[in-house]
């Protein structure tokens, strides 16, 4: 998924506008998508967060809940794109949800 295509740019898109963020201007949209990817690999630092925050109208609170579930997501992709990890994640499925007799 690109950082365009993903729940978080839309949603700072949305806020964005709200507050008034010309998003025909290219240099904006890419600001957003930067922030989309930043979020996605690797998180925002508080510091980024309460930035973006700011330049949304919104809470540190309500960026971090904004991202985090597509971050998580992601490294779990990453990790199960591994062969070895998808085995051992399958492994520990089997444990602790083991089939009814």
């Amino acid at each position: 998924m690109s950082s365009t295509d993903s729940t978080f740019y839309h949603w700072m898109c949305r806020h964005a506008r709200a507050m008034g963020w010309d998003l025909d201007d290219h240099d904006n949209r890419k600001v957003l998508w930067v922030w989309s990817a930043l979020a996605a690999t690797s998180g925002l630092s508080d510091e980024q967060t309460a930035q973006l925050a700011r330049g949304l109208g919104v809470t540190p609170e309500e960026v971090m809940a904004a991202y985090e579930p597509e971050m998580r997501q992601a490294a779990m992709d990453e990790l199960l794109a591994q062969p070895d990890l998808a085995a051992l994640d399958t492994q520990l499925d089997q444990i602790a949800h083991p089939p009814a007799d």
